[in-house]
């Protein structure tokens, strides 16, 4: 029997469904509100041990999905699929290593500073397939948006931070810079995968992902103390909202808009990061603000299609 399936439509405004909007506002928001939530988790459990629990549950949620859908994943014995290569290799640049730098500098970092860090990631994969990808030269004006999006990244790091190298602060925000630019070197070796349902993709990654950071949650966790109810709440929101259903959310826009549609998230997140941060009393300085509005310029100059 055929399986369905899960190819992306066309970009194009017809495609655009009320339920695509539905969907992808809520992934943006399960998205936006996760650095308030890990923020929250990383104050009592250690970062590591907090990424081996979003990624196990994120990936059992992933996995029910793809059986939901009717699929099966691929042969992992005698011999084993070569897709199980690329899981790993993606699985370990787009969540176990981004995930735990994040987390590791969110212990010294607001969650609407990550946020908008974060916003960063596409200019990044815009200037590594410029070097690695045939046939995605960096245009001037691709060029003016990703120097504009690295402006805002000075910006938002503040002048101070020159005096302050090496300090706490300095390292944590290098330290999430670090994780943007593993998701664009994910999206760059993504390219080169050999063609799969997204939702099986999506499911084994995580899966490799929750595999490699396990020993070393466990060894962190060892020792540690009883956290508090409100950061296992907000470890366990982490795993089934923006890892899992956020996961889910985006191969089913992906699917049904296009991947062009789900670009549109670069500018919502941070949107929704800054807000959500005020809500949970972050103080933000004007620096903030203005970096938030100078990033945002640069993806848009960056995206803009010619007619």
């Amino acid at each position: 029997m055929d399986q369905p399936s899960e190819t992306s439509k066309p970009d194009t405004p017809s495609h655009h469904r009320l339920i695509d909007w539905v969907c992808m506002l809520v992934m943006i928001l399960l998205w936006g509100t996760a650095f308030a939530l890990l923020k929250i988790s990383v104050t009592e459990i250690p970062p590591t041990t907090v990424v081996m629990g979003r990624l196990w549950v994120g990936a059992l949620m992933l996995l029910i999905w793809v059986r939901i859908r009717g699929r099966s994943m691929p042969r992992l014995w005698g011999p084993m699929d070569v897709h199980w290569k690329w899981f790993a290799l993606l699985g370990a640049t787009g969540a176990t290593i981004p995930f735990a730098l994040i987390s590791w500098g969110q212990q010294s970092m607001d969650s609407a500073m990550t946020g908008i860090f974060m916003a960063t990631m596409p200019l990044a994969t815009i200037a590594l397939a410029h070097v690695f990808v045939p046939g995605e030269q960096m245009s001037l004006r691709k060029f003016a948006g990703f120097m504009l999006g690295f402006v805002g990244v000075v910006i938002l790091m503040g002048p101070e931070i020159l005096f302050h190298l090496g300090g706490e602060t300095f390292v944590a925000q290098i330290a999430v810079i670090s994780g943007a630019l593993f998701y664009a070197v994910q999206a760059i070796l993504a390219r080169n995968m050999p063609p799969i349902s997204p939702s099986v993709s999506a499911a084994g990654l995580l899966l490799c992902a929750a595999i490699f950071i396990t020993p070393f949650g466990i060894f962190d966790a060892v020792g540690m103390s009883m956290p508090s109810t409100g950061a296992l709440v907000s470890l366990l929101a982490l795993g089934l909202g923006a890892t899992g259903l956020g996961g889910i959310l985006m191969m089913m826009v992906i699917r049904d808009a296009g991947p062009s549609f789900l670009a549109l998230s670069n500018y919502l997140m941070p949107m929704v990061a800054v807000g959500v941060g005020m809500m949970i009393g972050e103080n933000l300085g004007l620096n903030v603000w203005v970096a938030l509005l100078v990033i945002l310029l640069g993806l848009a100059l960056a995206g803009l299609r010619r007619n």
